[in-house]
């Protein structure tokens, strides 16, 4: 343990180690090490404050297919069959808290202002028991929770009220940590004897559904396909038997959802290629501001298919991309820590926190395809608590596509909700069935 750390330049923990009584040693010591210290050496070099960003200046667009509505039906068709014989799980990234929202809790439980005070988790759960309906098959469905947020996340899925749930469904699992370092990669002290630990973004999710099992377990129940998604889109669909059929026809590892990119300015990743036609998102921040801004012949973007988080990965892609490394990013946070040698409280000052994110392993597939789908049907993001982006416009937005769904049905006099119990994404409900 000696040798790692002072080969990672963590010489201070050594030293902080040897002022601990007995008991706090040992715990200490076992916090220790549980830390993979070479892996937080190169995250340190790699994108620490001294290093040099890579450039996304050589990006090319990808484009987005989009299906008629016959192909759609078609799709969606294939899908249910797949869903039907046990093919596809869902992996939902919930790992935020709420606390952008006005909320004390995770993201997926704040109060959205819906009918019956449905929540983004509630939702979510809703439509997977109607696509159990249509299908006649519930599928495997797993939850990633935060540090922050694991007991409340599960405490909530306990105690939710609503139609119940089979047992042990969904499944959790905790997102994976990292030290957070000061400028000169040095771990930060949480406490006397406690490295200060933060979550390390959404890629770690690979190498967790390898390691609790989740991988091999649902290999061996015939799942080929996993749909990750996160938990802030209210208008998501998990296991979208649309999707699932594109996916499978397309033929490629990797399929994604994108929705039209209109705005230069729309804060938003983009899907590209890079100069060895790699596929990958490029974030907002990577793209130079005259790409970012760029028209093509027919005034749209030349880069307009923007990532809304929703993936289906083919299980045996899974695999590969939990034996990856993958790319570190750095962001400048407060992060509560102590001075290691006095106990002095420094959590006033900048520490460097470090990610992955659930793209970045998506340069190692070999191929992807992405189905474009409409902004109004499927995108309504919660990220603050008002304007853009807000419960208030996600409400809106849902209410919109609801009233088209009973101007379809015949009866758009009966208000603007649908329970998604009642119909995933614009099917007609059952005969009987209340729509409302």
């Amino acid at each position: 343990m000696e040798a790692r750390l002072r080969e990672a330049g963590q010489e201070h923990l050594l030293e902080h180690l040897g002022t601990l009584p007995p008991a706090p040693k040992a715990e200490f010591l076992r916090q220790l090490e549980g830390i993979d210290w070479a892996r937080v050496r190169a995250m340190h070099l790699s994108a620490g404050p001294g290093s040099v960003a890579s450039s996304a200046a050589d990006l090319l667009p990808l484009r987005a297919l989009e299906p008629d509505p016959g192909e759609r039906s078609s799709l969606r068709d294939a899908g249910l069959s797949m869903l039907a014989s046990g093919r596809a799980a869902f992996v939902l990234m919930a790992g935020g808290q709420g606390s952008r929202l006005g909320y004390d809790g995770p993201k997926g439980a704040a109060p959205l202002g819906l009918p019956g005070d449905l929540t983004l988790f509630e939702v979510l759960l809703r439509r997977l028991l109607r696509l159990r309906e249509l299908s006649g098959t519930l599928p495997p469905f797993s939850v990633m929770t935060g540090p922050d947020n694991d007991d409340a996340t599960r405490r909530w899925f306990r105690e939710r009220p609503g139609p119940a749930l089979p047992p042990d469904w969904p499944s959790f699992f905790l997102q994976s940590s990292a030290p957070a370092l000061d400028g000169s990669g040095r771990a930060l002290l949480a406490a006397p004897g406690k490295l200060a630990l933060v979550p390390d973004g959404n890629g770690g999710i690979w190498e967790r559904l390898r390691d609790t099992g989740l991988l091999s377990r649902w290999k061996a129940r015939g799942v080929e396909w996993i749909h990750v998604a996160g938990v802030d889109n209210l208008l998501s669909l998990p296991c979208d038997p649309a999707f699932l059929g594109f996916a499978r026809r397309a033929g490629q590892p990797l399929s994604c959802k994108t929705v039209l990119r209109t705005d230069p300015s729309e804060k938003v990743g983009v899907y590209a290629a890079d100069a060895r036609g790699r596929p990958r998102v490029a974030e907002y921040t990577e793209l130079p501001v005259q790409a970012a801004g760029a028209l093509d012949g027919d005034g749209l973007p030349v880069h307009r298919e923007a990532n809304i988080a929703s993936h289906l990965v083919r299980l045996d892609l899974a695999e590969d991309f939990a034996g990856l490394e993958l790319p570190w990013h750095l962001a400048r946070k407060r992060i509560a820590h102590v001075d290691p040698a006095s106990g002095e409280d420094l959590s006033g000052e900048i520490a460097c926190k470090f990610e992955r994110f659930v793209f970045d392993a998506f340069p190692a597939s070999p191929g992807i395809s992405l189905l474009r789908v409409e902004r109004e049907r499927e995108f309504a993001p919660v990220k603050n608590a008002e304007g853009a982006d807000s419960p208030g416009t996600a409400r809106e937005a849902m209410e919109s596509l609801h009233r088209t769904w009973r101007e379809r049905w015949g009866d758009p006099d009966r208000g603007a909700w649908v329970d998604p119990l009642a119909s995933f994404d614009g099917e007609p409900p059952a005969p009987g069935r209340e729509r409302s």
